[in-house]
Formats: C-alpha cells, sequence, structure tokens
C-alpha cells in the first residue's frame, strides 16, 4: 500500500525535474543569445565611436572662426644723447680694439642706425557655443635686429640673437548664464585679454582689444576676469591674475620693458558710454601689482638671476574718449594715471663696481657705473598723461596726432604693449603723427613719425633713483598690414 502511495510522488518529481532543466537549457539559450548580442553592438561602437567623435569635432571646428591678420614694418632709427646726471655716465668702452675706445658708452654720443624690419602674424580665432564663447590668438614675429639691438642705446651694440619667435598671447573663454535671456554677468578664465587696451586702437584702426585702459594697465596675464553690467551702457569689472613678459623677440625695441618674472595682478575697472560732445567712453580703474618681481632687458647678459621681490605698485587713472566730435569725422582722447610704489626694503643691483669685467658686487653682469642702476623699489608716486586726436578725411584716410608725458617717478604697467617702442612708459616727452590709408578692403598702409624725448632714466623701470637724462630718439616708420 505504502508503494503505491509514493508512486504518484515519484512521477511528480520527475516530471518537475525535466521541467527544471528545460527552463535552464531555455536560460542558457537566451544567455548565450544576449552576449552574442553584446559582442555585436560593442564591435559596432568599436567601429562607429571614433566616427561619432571625429563629426563631432568637425562640428566644433566648424563652429570655430579664423581670422589672420599680417603686419610688415620698417623703422628708420635716430638717437642723441647729452649728458646723463650730473658729470655723465661713467661707463666707458674699454676694448682697446674698439674705434672708440675710453670713450663714454652711453652717453654724449649721436648715431643712425640701420633701418629695423619687423613682420608679425597673427590667427584669431572664436566660436560661440550659447552661454559659452571661445576666444584666441596666435601670434608669430620675426626681427632684424641682432647685431644693432634698438634698445641698447650705447656706442658698442651687443649683438642678440634675433629671429623668430611664437607663442599662444590669447586663449580664453567667456561664460555668459542665460545670455540669450539678457545676462548680465560674465565670466572670463584663461590667457586673458589684457593688452591693447583704449585709446591705442584708434591709431591701429580698429576696435579695442582690452576692456582697461592702456595707460593704466597693459600686460600679458594669465587668470580670471568678472564683468557685471549694471546699466545698458555701464560695465564693471574684477580682474585677479599673474602676469608675465613675452620673449623678446616679440619686442625688437625693448628699452622702455621689463621681464616680468612674478608679479600678482589684483584690479577693479568700469567703463560708461553716454553722449557729451558725440559718442563717449569714460573709463577708470585701480591695478594692484603684487610681489613685483622683475628684470630689465639690456641683452644677452642680463638675466633675472639678481632680481628680487621688491614690493607692490598701485596704478589708478581714469580717461576719455569721444568719437565723432562735435558731429565731425573726428576722435579726440584725455587719459591720465599715477604709479604709487610700496617698497618692502628688498633691492635690486645692476650697478657695475668692476669695469674690467663689467660686473656687480655680486658678480653678476651690470648696466652701469651709476646709481640709478641699484636700489630699492621706486620711493614716489609718479603721473603721466596721454591725449591725442584723429580726423577720417573719408572713410579710407585719416590723419591722427597723439602726445604723451612720464613725469620722473612714472611707471607705466605696460610691459605687453602692442606700440612695439612702448611710447606709455617714457619718462619724459613723446609725440607722434601718422597717416592711414585702406587702399584696399582689408588691406592698410601706415605712415609716422615719432619723437621720444627721454628727461630722466629707468623708463618702464619700477626700481632705482632716475637720474636726468637729455636723449632724443626720432623714428620714421612705414608699416603695411592685412586684417581680415
Amino acid at each position: 500500500m505504502k508503494k503505491l502511495l509514493l508512486l504518484p510522488l515519484l512521477i511528480s518529481s520527475t516530471f518537475a525535474s525535466e521541467d527544471i532543466n528545460k527552463r535552464i537549457d531555455t536560460l542558457e539559450h537566451e544567455l548565450k543569445t544576449l552576449k552574442q548580442q553584446v559582442a555585436t553592438q560593442q564591435d559596432d561602437l568599436d567601429e562607429h565611436i571614433p566616427i561619432i567623435e571625429e563629426n563631432e569635432k568637425r562640428s566644433i571646428l566648424d563652429k570655430i572662426n579664423f581670422s589672420p591678420e599680417i603686419l610688415l614694418r620698417m623703422d628708420s632709427f635716430h638717437y642723441k644723447t647729452g649728458l646723463i646726471g650730473t658729470n655723465g655716465d661713467g661707463t666707458t668702452i674699454t676694448d682697446p680694439m674698439n674705434p672708440s675706445y675710453g670713450l663714454p658708452r652711453r652717453d654724449r654720443f649721436t648715431k643712425n642706425y640701420q633701418p629695423a624690419g619687423y613682420a608679425r602674424v597673427r590667427l584669431n580665432m572664436n566660436a560661440d557655443f550659447e552661454d559659452v564663447k571661445f576666444h584666441g590668438r596666435l601670434i608669430y614675429a620675426n626681427s632684424s635686429q641682432s647685431n644693432q639691438r634698438l634698445c641698447i642705446l650705447s656706442r658698442d651694440i651687443k649683438t642678440g640673437k634675433g629671429g623668430s619667435a611664437f607663442d599662444i598671447d590669447r586663449a580664453y573663454i567667456d561664460y555668459t548664464p542665460n545670455k540669450n535671456n539678457g545676462g548680465d554677468f560674465t565670466l572670463s578664465f584663461g590667457i586673458l585679454p589684457t593688452t591693447g587696451g583704449t585709446p591705442m586702437q584708434f591709431a591701429q584702426g580698429k576696435r579695442r582689444s582690452s576692456m582697461f585702459p592702456a595707460l593704466v594697465f597693459d600686460m600679458n596675464t594669465y587668470g580670471v576676469i568678472a564683468t557685471q553690467r549694471l546699466y545698458n551702457t555701464m560695465y564693471i569689472r574684477a580682474i585677479a591674475a599673474k602676469a608675465y613678459t613675452l620673449r623678446e623677440n616679440f619686442y625688437p625695441y625693448q628699452c622702455n620693458r621689463e621681464n616680468i618674472d612674478n608679479a600678482n595682478v589684483f584690479g577693479l575697472y568700469s567703463d560708461i558710454s553716454f553722449d557729451l560732445w558725440g559718442d563717449a567712453l569714460f573709463s577708470f580703474g585701480v591695478n594692484v601689482l603684487n610681489g613685483l618681481k622683475a628684470h630689465p632687458y639690456f641683452g644677452p647678459d642680463i638675466s633675472s638671476s639678481n632680481s628680487h621681490d621688491l614690493g607692490t605698485m598701485v596704478t589708478y587713472g581714469a580717461g576719455l574718449d569721444i568719437k565723432k566730435f562735435l558731429d565731425t569725422p573726428s576722435i579726440v582722447f584725455f587719459h591720465a594715471a599715477a604709479s604709487d610704489p610700496s617698497a618692502n626694503g628688498m633691492r635690486d643691483d645692476y650697478k657695475i663696481t668692476n669695469p674690467a669685467t663689467g660686473t656687480t658686487a655680486g658678480g653678476y653682469p651690470g648696466f652701469t657705473v651709476e646709481d640709478y642702476a641699484s636700489g630699492t623699489m621706486l620711493t614716489k608716486t609718479g603721473y603721466a598723461l596721454y591725449l591725442g586726436a584723429r580726423y577720417d578725411f573719408t572713410s579710407d584716410i585719416a590723419l591722427g596726432a597723439e602726445f604723451n608725458y612720464g613725469s620722473k617717478y612714472w611707471f607705466g604697467a605696460t610691459q605687453g604693449a602692442e606700440d612695439i617702442f612702448n611710447k606709455l612708459a617714457l619718462r619724459g616727452d613723446v609725440y607722434e603723427v601718422y597717416g592711414t590709408w585702406q587702399f584696399y578692403k582689408h588691406l592698410h598702409a601706415k605712415a609716422g613719425y615719432l619723437r621720444m624725448e627721454e628727461d630722466y632714466t629707468g623708463s618702464g623701470w619700477h626700481f632705482g633713483e632716475p637720474q636726468s637724462k637729455d636723449a632724443v630718439q626720432n623714428i620714421y616708420y612705414l608699416q603695411l598690414e592685412a586684417r581680415f
């Protein structure tokens, strides 16, 4: 009887076991099928992802606009100097093989320099990705100045490596939240547009390429700019950045510049547009160079080995630019600025104490035996003025004139100035007249005369006690430029 009762249970378990085995076989088959499908899809992805990524890259490149600029310039340069200091610069030529042996090197001489050639190529890039914009600029420059460095204003010209230089001087992002809905705030970061500020663009016949007044701040930097629009025509900007200097081959004339080794940049600026005798722009701001460490550029023998952090330099100023002045085809502008140094007691020393070797007390290459090549940061406030006008006779022909003045202790934070001679840094008077002609849609010609009357030593320097200097530089220039 018990066996008869167990028989149905045995039969039932047998059928259940067969059903489970069938389900396992079905699951194994489905798993195998899924693995094959995944492998097939992966192979398809591996094949098509590079194509997809390449199409995305092409899509981004299609959105980037490229616009080149090509400039060719020739300068004829004449230099004349009287005494430097009370009794003249005591540095003399010690090489007995030099025809000027025993004569002063840096004062009481006149010289016509060989014509200087300069070529510059820029490739501007920009792209608009809704709330984000990209801006970049590649720059290439070549100068003929190798055996006659224009910045070495002495009888015995030091040779230096001439030739070319290539760099990126701008690459930054503008992020404007809700731009399509009238966003009022923009955050910019990267290699910043802090050179070529107003009103330098008028003599170049182009838009300003920096939002900061050139007389107050015109340096190469990388960092962050925050811009807030307060009204339709009023903007306020804050900058936090690091300053640096492009290589010397970008500047065939470096006398009025220093090579920035280190400096922290903090600035606050504002500008507002309104109607005043025409289309007026009023700009003002304050800029702080903290931890300023820099060394003058004299040639291949001077380096940053003996430069130190000398303190803080504060520069502030304001300016007014007016287009269509009094309903005429003319532009006028007036800018003023002041530099206020705060020394920390550290000193830089480029004073020669061993004339036979031309070295300083520390054994480094020096510049002169005079005291102005050694010292702490400047001790007094300096100031500068910059004014000018341009008249457009036609849409293609214009004539302009500019004047700027720098006082004895003026320090221009203009190490990255796009002006070759960096005239805004000069301690003295500068006069310039020029004429421009757009003889074809994208082609421009410019001819001009620049006179720089240097009253004190150390133009563009942030250290040392300036001495009187009676020097005049006369420059005639001609340039051709293509801008697209």
